[in-house]
């Protein structure tokens, strides 16, 4: 086969030069590419060819190099500008150059061009679709932070404005109340119930302030843990006296499995705060269905488990459990922030510790806790985790 007929079956653009810088020959595309008929370039010297413009003079300069080096160079771009109709146009080709060896000589040059300027069109296109994408999801991610930032301040600032009115109407209560049973110690009975109604009410809005005030401590960075030496299990038995009236309330029957004592080091105060979630989740969301309570220990680690037989929690809802303000129940139904576990969350792992759930929607919950009896560390302050 002729080297022109094998050089028209490649749809590469090819060029064999000879030394003296002419034209031997070229393929079909090679000739489209610069814009002239194949017969046009055989024999003439590249300069007359290419023109003398910039890309042009590389080109023949790549030539001369393969020559006389005999090395051949590969990947080379190249950006062809040509003017048409007052507008500038350009395309982008991607060079080989090869030696052409007779008897170890090097007798000629083959150039290997491949036209790349729809592909770098589709692949600027697309640089640029992905840098417009890149740019949306940016923005939407500072707005996003922004509006944190804005709601963990809101927060924060609610929660600090709230807590003196409450205490304040905690203390004119407690004054009523001794007031009225001092002067009225019948009516003071006849208003104990609603009295207490009142007090539970105070509870709660006090408690929910102290979680906004956690959340806000957490974002900062701020929430310290004071560890000290304590049983675990007596502040079980405690916690469990407390909730006793809640569990009642909730017509659940509360069931505690622990022996004598377990000693560790952690921070009483936060440990009854994770103690406080857990059961009140139990007793909420537990239909009315016996809870059960059991705590071991080895020595190292203390495993607590909080064990419900109520609602449970779809698979979906377990994804998001411990997340800021995420529920797994209906908001219609059940109260709350969707914080509580999500504090409990930071306040287990900054103790070193790690809770998990086990559940399945319908059947229960048993939340379980396991905490090292002593601390690793030094404690630092608790920061929210991203």
């Amino acid at each position: 086969m002729a080297l022109a007929e094998l050089m028209s079956t490649v749809p590469l653009g090819m060029a064999v030069i000879a030394p003296d810088l002419r034209f031997v020959e070229v393929s079909e595309a090679m000739a489209d590419m610069n814009g002239m008929p194949r017969e046009a370039h055989l024999g003439r010297p590249m300069e007359e060819v290419l023109g003398a413009n910039a890309s042009g003079r590389d080109v023949i300069r790549r030539v001369r190099r393969v020559l006389e080096t005999g090395e051949p160079l590969e990947g080379v771009e190249i950006i062809h500008r040509e003017q048409g109709g007052g507008v500038e146009r350009s395309r982008v080709y991607r060079a080989s150059y090869h030696p052409v060896r007779r008897d170890g000589r090097v007798v000629a040059a083959c150039i290997y061009v491949e036209d790349m300027t729809e592909r770098r069109r589709v692949e600027a296109q697309r640089d640029a679709g992905a840098a417009r994408e890149r740019a949306v999801r940016e923005q939407a991610l500072r707005e996003t932070q922004e509006a944190v930032r804005a709601r963990d301040e809101f927060l924060s600032v609610a929660a600090h404005e709230l807590r003196t009115p409450l205490t304040s109407l905690r203390l004119h209560l407690q004054l009523l109340q001794r007031q009225v049973n001092a002067v009225q110690p019948e009516l003071a009975k006849e208003l104990a119930p609603r009295s207490q109604v009142l007090e539970r009410q105070l509870s709660r809005l006090g408690s929910l302030v102290n979680t906004l005030l956690d959340v806000s401590r957490l974002a900062a960075g701020k929430l310290s843990l004071e560890p000290r030496d304590m049983d675990l299990a007596l502040l079980v038995r405690q916690m469990a006296d407390a909730f006793s009236e809640e569990f009642r309330r909730a017509g659940s029957e509360l069931t505690l499995h622990l022996d004598g004592s377990l000693m560790g080091v952690w921070d009483p105060l936060r440990v009854e705060q994770v103690l406080v979630n857990l059961m009140s989740n139990a007793a909420k969301y537990g239909a009315g269905r016996p809870v059960e309570v059991s705590l071991v220990g080895d020595g190292h680690t203390a495993v607590l488990a909080v064990k419900d037989h109520g609602i449970g929690i779809s698979e979906d809802g377990m994804a998001r459990l411990f997340g800021k303000f995420e529920r797994a129940v209906s908001e219609r139904h059940y109260g709350g922030l969707g914080l509580g576990l999500y504090i409990t969350r930071q306040i287990v792992e900054a103790m070193g510790g790690t809770i998990t759930v086990r559940s399945a929607q319908g059947q229960g919950s048993t939340f379980i806790l396991r905490l090292p009896t002593q601390p690793q560390a030094q404690p630092q302050p608790v920061r929210a985790a991203r």
